[in-house]
């Protein structure tokens, strides 16, 4: 069964790494979506996923820059996309995922165990948002000491209301 994953969501994700004009002038989001939307828990884990995304990214994006990974955000200025930058664009990515993810007990169980293997801030804010219920009070306050000891707050600021 496909992901009901919106195109609209995967620009959204990516217009603030690569501005719109770049978005309206390549094919990415349209590739990234349908990659999201082939996504089946069955067929893939959730590691084999993101992997793939990142390759797709960083093979892309090197092709339609040129090789310079350089693009022009929506205030006009240039970006040079480091190796971090396409790590996190792959988080923010997978989040579109995990936002669609329905909040039930095997899919608690794949993104909990995502989330303690991969560096997520992405996996830990829909665990925050949806599962909280699936934790202890202890777990859950753990949770969040992690998100804040390891993540600056402008990241987290806007959803993180413990």
């Amino acid at each position: 069964m496909a992901m009901p994953i919106e195109q609209s969501s995967v620009e959204r994700a990516l217009r603030p790494w690569l501005g719109a004009l770049f978005l309206n002038a390549h094919p990415l989001a349209q590739l990234i979506t349908e990659k999201l939307s082939g996504y089946a828990p069955y067929r893939q884990d959730l590691q084999s996923l993101r992997d793939e995304l990142e390759t797709l990214l960083i093979t892309r994006l090197n092709s339609m820059t040129g090789g310079t990974l350089t693009v022009i955000l929506d205030n006009y200025r240039s970006r040079r996309l480091s190796h971090a930058a396409i790590l996190e664009i792959t988080d923010d990515l997978m989040g579109v995922l995990f936002d669609q993810l329905t909040p039930f007990s095997a899919n608690f169980i794949k993104l909990n165990d995502y989330s303690m293997h991969n560096e997520s801030l992405n996996a830990l804010r829909v665990l925050y948002q949806k599962y909280a219920s699936f934790y202890s009070p202890e777990e859950y306050a753990f949770m969040i000491r992690v998100i804040k000891g390891v993540y600056p707050e402008e990241r987290y600021r806007s959803w993180l209301k413990d």
